[in-house]
């Protein structure tokens, strides 16, 4: 058992045991009479169970947090310094290197051509009328394309001259008797940047006893000096945890006497949680806006607005790193705003339909024996994986469309459509609907039924003129998440509509879905440099949009209907 686990298990005792100290003091602090005290013994206890415990679980829980990425910066500080003067003998040895300097001079007048043939691209597409030269961008696409293909070859022979470079300073060093840690450390300053956490990884698995992706001297010593710095770092954090502990728990002891506020301090404490558990979520959200907004500026940087959002072509194919070649690509959304709201208009005739008709029987016509059957069978819908729903639109509803046009005449209808992908999507949705609006609809007040039936109103005009307009709110909140559910589903667009940005009013072809087109472009191994991969925050930060767009509607229908019936 590590030394945290044993210190969090004291603290626990401690904490139990400040709980009694707590309320036994304040109980024999009035010799019994506990109507003397101001708060009752209970909250003596828990103010000083919360001040033995909580500074002392916060400062384990901060260790816990970045403990790893402390461990791994002093280890990376300690092995640097270790290679200070095999990285001397290094840069030496790049500077008298003409190749090497050469390659970085060809690099650097590449990479001057490169971002003026990009500007130039950018202020093209970005121009309008008579400025807009087609045939211009279409050259500079292809100088672009070769520029490319340049650099990666110079950055490609820059690379394998530096590890060239690198291995001779390396094997001279051993065999000048360099340490195997100045090795390690030479290895770790200098070694490429995808390379680097995977050497201090290793040397982590290593120091826990587990197995690395290789063996080496080299990441043997690193792993001594990670494991040192590991268990200083533990011994500290248990100590500071430990010592927070004992303070908390001897300060709050003397406090305790007849006139102390307890109630009010550990009321305070819950209530500053309570907020901070708020501010956590605004912030989480603030921060969601924030990261789509800041990565959504860096792509309007490279592509203009106006293109994105009325662009009639998506076709992202850039370039993503030195070493690949590509298109310039094209970022024209409409495509997909197109095929998510066609998608979502075919799920929402489905499911609002039938899951308010639903709603309304199971609640105001169905018998109790009924109801308790028919509606854990209709929300079983919602518990069926959406990949299986996927199956059964490519398997079964998808080649049924195709069969039954085929059978009037259309013979160009696909297995993927946009119509297969939004009946399956709105039978996936009809439990989302049906169950919340029967929960709005039955708890509507009963008065009202009695009021309406008084006046000599029948069951149906009951349901249509009081029941319903006294439940709209919910049934649109209902609805609305509905419509949330359709935008952001996934699986069941790829694998019954397809994934090709086909801009097309015919629900019977092949389209794609703003969500789908967002796990495209950031499966794999991406950059976030490129704008193919920056346009995946564009394109959340659209659904954002959308989502605000459609609460505030929803706000505003709750807003105008519900005063009638407060």
């Amino acid at each position: 058992m590590s030394i945290i686990a044993i210190v969090a298990l004291a603290i626990i005792v401690m904490l139990a045991g400040g709980f009694y100290v707590g309320r036994s003091r304040a109980i024999a602090s009035v010799s019994g009479a506990t109507a003397g005290l101001h708060s009752l013994p209970n909250y003596h206890g828990y103010y000083i169970a919360i001040w033995t415990g909580l500074p002392a679980f916060l400062m384990l829980a901060a260790f816990g947090m970045f403990g790893s990425t402390l461990v791994d910066r002093l280890a990376a500080a300690e092995l640097r310094r270790d290679a200070q003067e095999l990285s001397a003998s290094f840069e030496s040895a790049l500077d008298r290197d003409s190749r090497y300097q050469s390659l970085v001079e060809a690099l650097a007048v590449l990479r001057e051509r490169a971002d003026a043939t990009n500007d130039e691209i950018a202020a093209l597409r970005g121009a309008d009328g008579v400025d807009r030269d087609p045939a211009r961008l279409e050259v500079l696409g292809v100088e672009q394309t070769d520029l490319v293909n340049q650099l990666a070859t110079a950055e490609e022979a820059r690379i394998n001259r530096r590890a060239a470079l690198r291995d001779g300073v390396a094997e001279a060093a051993v065999a000048g008797g360099a340490s195997v840690q100045a090795l390690a450390g030479f290895e770790l300053v200098h070694a490429p940047r995808e390379r680097r956490q995977l050497f201090l990884s290793d040397a982590r698995r290593i120091a826990d006893g587990g197995l690395a992706s290789r063996a080496s001297p080299e990441l043997d010593a690193a792993a001594e000096v990670v494991g040192h710095h590991k268990t200083q770092l533990r011994r500290l954090a248990a100590g500071l945890a430990l010592v927070l502990a004992i303070g908390g728990l001897i300060r709050t002891r003397s406090q305790v006497a007849a006139g102390f506020r307890a109630r009010n301090h550990v009321e305070n404490l819950v209530t500053a949680m309570l907020f901070l558990s708020s501010v956590i979520a605004i912030m989480t959200t603030v921060g969601i806006v924030f990261s789509l907004l800041f990565e959504s500026i860096r792509f309007f940087s490279t592509v203009p607005l106006t293109e994105f959002l009325f662009g009639l072509q998506w076709s992202p194919q850039i370039a993503l790193r030195a070493d690949q070649v590509g298109q310039s690509g094209a970022f024209g959304a409409v495509p997909l705003f197109a095929g998510t709201a066609m998608i979502t208009f075919i799920a929402m005739v489905v499911a609002v339909p039938i899951g308010l008709l639903s709603a309304i029987y199971l609640s105001e016509y169905a018998g109790p024996r009924f109801r308790l059957t028919a509606k854990p069978v209709l929300e079983i819908l919602a518990g069926v994986p959406t990949v299986v729903y996927g199956f059964f639109a490519l398997l079964t509803v998808g080649p049924a469309i195709r069969g039954f046009f085929a059978m009037i005449g259309f013979e160009d209808v696909v297995t993927q459509s946009a119509l297969s992908a939004g009946l399956v999507m709105g039978v996936m949705i009809i439990p989302f609907i049906s169950s919340l609006s029967d929960d709005v609809i039955n708890s509507v007040p009963q008065s009202l039924r009695d009021g309406s039936y008084a006046m000599g109103a029948t069951k149906s005009e009951t349901i249509g003129r009081v029941i319903m307009p006294a439940a709209l709110p919910g049934i649109v909140g209902a609805i609305l998440l509905a419509v949330s559910r359709a935008v952001g589903e996934t699986m069941i667009v790829v694998m019954a509509a397809g994934q090709g940005a086909n801009l097309t009013a015919n629900p019977l072809e092949s389209v794609t879905t703003i969500t789908v087109q967002i796990v495209m472009l950031l499966t794999g191994d991406q950059e976030f440099d490129s704008p193919k991969t920056l346009s995946a925050f564009a394109l959340g930060l659209v659904l954002f949009v959308i989502t605000l767009v459609m609460n505030v509607i929803a706000l505003r229908v709750v807003q105008r209907y519900r005063e009638k019936y407060d």
